[in-house]
């Protein structure tokens, strides 16, 4: 299987429909078996950008997208994202190239926070995004940073 055409696919289902596509998904779309779809993602050598559940091989995560509900909403219009964390939902917002409502909370306070997300204009939040783990080490638990 050619994995750009995977990454593509990845991706663009996400961006559609708010989610990665299931293993049966990738499965129809390349007209391979399931077992195959899991073994071509879990063969993926893209970095640390997507990355598949230990236990079912299915995404869980294809940065800056996550698989699973986060405290990092991204909506626009009728579809809805998740993002891994801060950094990610910003990430979010420029993959998607359209104005965004960003639902988030404090992570100091627990507040309830709304930023609206547009690529085409320069952010005017007064909001600050802080990293409980320096970068160089957020790969070594990348659920938990």
């Amino acid at each position: 299987m050619d994995p750009v055409a995977l990454r593509i696919f990845v991706y663009d289902e996400i961006v559609a429909r708010g989610r990665p596509p299931a293993l049966s998904d990738i499965a129809a779309r390349f007209e391979i078996t399931v077992p195959n779809a899991r073994r071509a993602l879990a063969e993926l050598k893209i970095g640390k950008t997507i990355l598949v559940d230990p236990q079912s091989g299915e995404i869980w995560m294809a940065g800056p997208f996550s698989a699973v509900e986060t405290p990092y909403h991204v909506v626009s219009g009728s579809r809805t994202w998740w993002a891994n964390c801060a950094w990610d939902m910003l990430g979010v917002v420029m993959i998607v190239n359209e104005r965004t409502t960003i639902h988030t909370q404090c992570t100091d306070c627990a507040a309830p926070m709304t930023l609206t997300g547009d690529p085409s204009v320069e952010p005017n939040e007064k909001a600050v995004v802080h990293f409980l783990v320096p970068a160089r080490r957020w790969y070594e638990d990348i659920g938990f940073t």
